[in-house]
């Protein structure tokens, strides 16, 4: 059986198992907190949350990094230090916890213009206004906005290292870096937990 499918069969039995569908807490996830934040919750604007994201996409990404598939500052050597079963174990950890993410302050006008560009962009795919995952979607609702920025970035260039779906290319090829700036606003605000119509007050900045 393929290990992604085991995976994804070990993950239906321990939810299953433990209450409120957590894993309880793995020591080999600590080393992660030192630049994830407590828990895989980050505190810093460029440094990525990730508590609560899909356990075969952090397994997935972990092995990418691991395999040199995914560039990164640090975690290509970070992850070559961990064998595929303690990968699992950290996949277990942080992937069976619920999404949090954090709000920070941010330019009400950019978080406006982002709103924009997300419906006309991205919620095809990154539904419920950047709230939606799966094993092939990350949540971007609450997401470290200076790590969302980078990322965009360096997926629209063609030639980039880590190549995205099509649609996904297209529509990063068609934004510009102030276009960027404002999705990365609006994915860190609170306007993404308006989901009925009426416009949410993010909390602003000083100019």
């Amino acid at each position: 059986m393929p290990i992604l499918a085991r995976l994804r069969l070990f993950v239906l039995l321990i939810v299953g198992l433990l209450p409120g569908g957590t894993v309880a807490s793995d020591p080999l996830s600590l080393a992660c907190n030192g630049c994830h934040g407590p828990d895989g919750i980050s505190e810093g604007r460029h440094v990525p949350t990730i508590s609560g994201l899909n356990v075969l996409y952090f397994y997935a990404t972990m092995q990418a990094f691991r395999k040199g598939l995914r560039q990164g500052t640090v975690m290509g050597r970070i992850a070559k230090g961990y064998t595929s079963g303690q990968l699992q174990r950290m996949a277990l950890h942080f992937g069976t916890r619920p999404w949090v993410g954090r709000l920070e302050e941010v330019d009400p006008r950019r978080a406006q213009r982002g709103r924009a560009l997300h419906a006309e962009h991205c919620e095809e795919c990154h539904e419920q206004s950047g709230h939606f995952q799966d094993k092939d979607t990350p949540p971007l609702a609450g997401q470290a906005r200076g790590y969302l920025l980078y990322q965009m970035q360096d997926y629209r260039v063609a030639a980039s290292q880590m190549p995205q779906p099509p649609l996904m290319q297209e529509r990063l090829e068609r934004l510009s870096d102030t276009d960027l700036i404002a999705l990365s606003e609006f994915y860190a605000s609170s306007l993404t937990r308006d989901q009925d119509g009426a416009p949410a007050e993010p909390a602003a900045v000083d100019e």
